[in-house]
């Protein structure tokens, strides 16, 4: 059997002979095993079988200058360069265990994070979403190359592509959704047409009497609601309600919609004043338009900056949410294609607009809404219309309206999503 082997080679052949007879000379000891408590090890088998991540996730240490700037507690989250170091670190800790985290253990993993640094915590919402929905792209951007591998090819076979949602579901209503009106109690529709005919009087005098618009206009407040929700056109709103026609009447019907303790044009002076100086830092060199901005203040005298500054971040605030301005604020007077809410400045050059109170003109489907002075009260008034008229938010502006009702106006209504996560982010960002 060794000759046919290593047939012509008698070297190897004594060779293995020899090697034979050594393990003929080893002996097997078989000592006892003590018993031992086997419940944490199967716990843990389970979970490498199982492919899931272990109850007691550790944060894996990051990069020695990143760690050290977490550990004096310096503000990384707001560099993307950092926030993507923390992302892949993590995203390299849970790939050891599976590819698939669910749910469960993507929320274990960003929780994990926050409790160890909590300042990097999101301002908004549950603390850790932006973490969250970042880790969650991380996995499939990792995983979409892979699909040749056996466990990423298995779970595609399993739960299948879908496709985005139905056009039907995809496309936005123009119409937002609207709570139930409520009835409208002690009146018909013989004293609401006695109100509005008091209303159109007052419309025509030079000063109106303040005490009794507001008087009439709440009392036809929830009549007017249930118009619109029926489908009341905006021409005929206006028609109907003259004093809808001003930036101060559409505030006053915000307010009446979502009553406060603090006016809404309180709440807008207050609260976009305090953010200027940031949003005005985030866009330079975003955008042409941040060009010009920054050359027409560089020729205007040291007290009239507040002034070029407000405006300026009224106009480019939606390019830090890498939105178009130019759908919503326009310079020159022409009909508006979109339906929804658009600022006309009456002015054909933006350095103006930055730096002087210029007319404007805001049109919704169409119609001219408003005349206002500046671009500050053009824009607050094409804001309030989306409400005063139960309008969605444009897909193209959603970012960036949802910004002012949410974080500015702490405007919240019933059944509405979360913020999206690039909304949360610039919040991080700003304040």
């Amino acid at each position: 059997m060794v000759a046919f082997l290593f047939s012509g080679s008698f070297k190897k052949q004594l060779k293995f002979n020899a090697f034979v007879q050594e393990l003929k000379n080893v002996t097997l000891t078989l000592v006892p095993v003590p018993d031992v408590n086997t419940e944490e090890p199967l716990t843990t088998d389970r979970n490498e079988a199982s492919g899931r991540l272990p109850l007691g996730f550790v944060i894996p240490p990051f990069p020695r200058d990143l760690q050290t700037r977490l550990d004096k507690r310096e503000a990384c989250h707001k560099s993307s360069k950092d926030r993507h170091t923390i992302i892949r670190v993590l995203h390299e800790a849970v790939i050891e265990h599976t590819m698939y985290p669910n749910n469960a253990e993507y929320v274990q993993v960003v929780r994990a994070l926050i409790v160890k640094y909590p300042f990097p915590k999101d301002l908004e919402g549950n603390g850790y979403h932006t973490w969250h929905q970042s880790l969650k792209r991380k996995f499939k951007a990792e995983r979409a190359p892979l699909i040749h591998e056996d466990e990423v090819r298995r779970s595609k076979e399993k739960f299948g592509h879908k496709r985005a949602r139905d056009s039907t579901e995809a496309a936005r209503a123009c119409c937002r959704s609207v709570s139930r009106v409520p009835a409208v109690l002690g009146e018909d529709a013989s004293s609401i047409e006695r109100h509005v005919q008091v209303l159109h009087m007052q419309y025509e005098k030079m000063t109106p009497d303040t005490s009794v618009v507001n008087d009439c206009m709440q009392r036809t407040f929830a009549w007017r609601r249930k118009e619109i929700a029926d489908g009341m056109t905006v021409e005929d709103v206006l028609k109907k309600y003259p004093f809808l026609r001003t930036p101060t009447g559409l505030c006053d019907e915000v307010d009446r919609i979502h009553p406060s303790a603090v006016k809404l044009y309180r709440r807008w002076k207050e609260g976009f004043t305090g953010i200027v100086p940031k949003v005005v830092k985030l866009v330079q060199g975003k955008s042409p338009l941040a060009k010009m901005y920054a050359d027409a203040r560089g020729e205007m005298l040291t007290e009239d900056l507040p002034d070029v500054d407000l405006r300026a971040a009224l106009i480019l605030l939606p390019y830090i949410f890498k939105e178009k301005v130019d759908q919503f604020v326009t310079l020159g007077q022409y009909d508006a294609q979109s339906p929804y809410p658009t600022v006309q400045l009456v002015e054909t050059d933006w350095k103006m607009a930055f730096t002087r109170n210029v007319p404007v003109l805001v049109k919704v489907d169409g119609v001219d809404l408003c005349r206002g002075t500046g671009v500050e009260e053009g824009v607050i008034a094409a804001y309030c219309a989306y409400f005063v008229f139960d309008m969605a938010y444009p897909p193209y502006m959603k970012n960036t309206l949802s910004f002012l009702q949410r974080t500015l106006l702490n405007i919240t209504v019933v059944g509405e999503k979360p913020l999206p996560v690039t909304v949360t982010r610039v919040i991080n960002l700003i304040y």
